[in-house]
């Protein structure tokens, strides 16, 4: 049984029932089951069969889900183009795998129109959604051209389902490769593990890109509904009241925000039976204003892209215990869920004894099968078994330790990546970026502890010999090559940066520095 046979399943099961909705748009599970046949056949018409591979630019939105569903039923492989991302890294998405067909959202063709020529001639076929996106192919013109049925070829659990990007060492993202059990086992079992059922209404407002859409897609497994939007505050608790929904997936830094709103109280969220958290550490006083204001349940995941999701959870009765006494459990990820094995082991591989720091390692049916076009980052990722057939282990490159009780803390994660809004930044492409600048000599790209994002990137620049910039032209710079989150708010401009024994450019005392220079904007009092 593969995920495709969850959407017609779910069809024939909840053939009325709401799935999706966005806005003024609702689909039913009969809606979804038929629209997805159709852009399946439509794609197949086009040339787009098992294997080939499509990308998807948009924003959150009911498409999303149908594109999905579409390549999950013909073996055709789901890619999505990060909206956030800048131009440099959303055509190295849709090169590095070679994407046959692109559906773009008509909301995001601003930051792509200049290169879709160029697309063209490369022999990528271009399908626009959404009013006036001007482009060849029509969404809703081929789904009303193509009633289906779609060919379903076989599949094998090992096939390819779906490629989630992430942020690459090099500072471009790289391909996560994600086979068909391991996706179906991943929903599966997080599905149960979050508690999901078919009465459920569920907010998801996280970005859609990377793995993202199969936990935009957790009503595949239950059959509940799903309201789909992006993120603001105000517009969030107006869907809760509007839906009564019961379970949301937020960010501590959505969070925070949401309770300062509330203290108006001007919204009902009393439908609210559940948030799921995760991707960057909470504190004890904000699980505990949580609680007081919210009165449901929490649950915080800890995962990646190379495991397919969550693989350890904090369940709601360790946050009562944090709260009645045990904060430290708040700086824990919890226990390894059902579907993983979670150990740490030091650089030789060797399991270190409780308490010990190490690097954590993740077993399971559900983790990657490589990175695209990368076979060393992938030998390096992966731990394989003895005839090489089958993935053993991740090293998820994240340090930390085991206690007693089978909870696991994390240290630095993988080295000197930065979490800011939740959003993982790593400093090498920031650093590279900023390198290009003809004035900059050298640079070093550190996290530092932000009020609101968690972490701030924050960057060390010293000029080249009779050079001049500023903060503001630096960070324009930055601006054009790197996304959003990856762009410094903060740059400082010195004579000389810091060297380590080695002669290396030393990230940590550069951070402390900082940390205790007083002249952070959002540290000035």
């Amino acid at each position: 049984m593969f995920l495709r046979d969850f959407v017609a399943r779910c069809a024939n099961g909840y053939p009325e029932k709401t799935a999706f909705i966005h806005r003024d748009t609702r689909r039913s599970w009969r809606d979804m089951h038929e629209r997805s046949e159709r852009l399946a056949a439509a794609m197949q018409s086009l040339g787009v069969h098992k294997g080939h591979n499509t990308a998807m630019l948009a924003r959150n939105r009911i498409e999303l889900a149908e594109h999905w569903f579409a390549c999950l039923k013909t073996g055709i492989v789901r890619t999505a183009v990060n909206w956030r991302y800048s131009q440099r890294e959303m055509l190295h998405t849709i090169r590095d795998c070679d994407a046959k067909l692109i559906l773009i959202d008509s909301g995001c063709m601003e930051t792509i129109a200049g290169d879709l020529d160029d697309l063209r001639r490369e022999g990528r076929i271009l399908v626009g959604f959404g009013p006036g996106h001007g482009l060849e192919h029509d969404y809703e013109t081929l789904l009303a051209a193509h009633p289906g049925p779609a060919t379903y070829p076989p599949l094998a659990e090992s096939e390819i389902a779906m490629i989630g990007y992430t942020s690459g060492t090099t500072g471009l993202p790289k391909g996560v490769l994600i086979s068909q059990g391991a996706l179906r086992d991943s929903m599966v079992h997080i599905a149960l593990y979050s508690t999901y059922r078919a009465e459920d209404v569920r907010l998801y407002v996280t970005n859609p890109a990377g793995i993202n859409i199969f936990q935009m897609c957790f009503n595949l497994v239950t059959g509940m509904t799903t309201v789909v939007d992006d993120y603001e505050t105000n517009r969030f608790l107006e869907l809760v009241e509007e839906h009564r929904v019961t379970a949301v997936t937020l960010i501590p830094t959505m969070l925070t925000r949401i309770l300062d709103v509330l203290k108006t109280g001007h919204h009902d969220v009393s439908s609210l039976r559940q948030i799921v958290y995760g991707t960057m550490p909470s504190t004890a006083s904000l699980i505990r204003s949580a609680y007081g204001t919210l009165g449901c349940t929490f649950l915080q995941l800890y995962g990646a892209s190379e495991s397919v999701g969550p693989v350890a959870g904090l369940r709601d009765p360790d946050h009562k215990r944090a709260i009645a006494g045990e904060p430290e459990l708040l700086t824990s990820i919890g226990r390894p869920m059902l579907n993983a094995d979670i150990s740490v082991r030091d650089d030789e591989g060797r399991v270190v004894p409780t308490g010990e720091t190490g690097t954590v390692w993740i077993r399971s049916d559900s983790l990657m099968s490589g990175y695209l076009n990368l076979p060393d980052e992938t030998a390096e990722a992966l731990v394989m078994s003895a005839d090489g057939s089958k993935v053993e282990w991740l090293r998820t490159g994240d340090y930390g330790r085991l206690d007693g009780r089978g909870y696991i803390y994390l240290g630095d994660r993988k080295k000197h990546m930065i979490i800011s809004g939740g959003m993982n930044v790593f400093p090498a492409g920031v650093e590279s970026a900023l390198a290009e600048h003809a004035s900059v000599a050298e640079v070093v790209v550190v996290g530092v502890p932000h009020p609101e994002w968690g972490e701030a990137v924050v960057a060390v620049v010293s000029l080249s010999n009779g050079a001049s910039a500023t903060q503001e032209e630096l960070i324009a710079h930055c601006k054009s090559r790197v996304a959003k989150w990856e762009t410094p708010k903060y740059i400082e401009i010195v004579d000389e940066l810091p060297q380590g024994h080695t002669h290396k450019l030393d990230k940590r005392e550069v951070a402390r520095r900082l940390r205790d220079s007083g002249r952070l904007p959002w540290n000035v009092s």
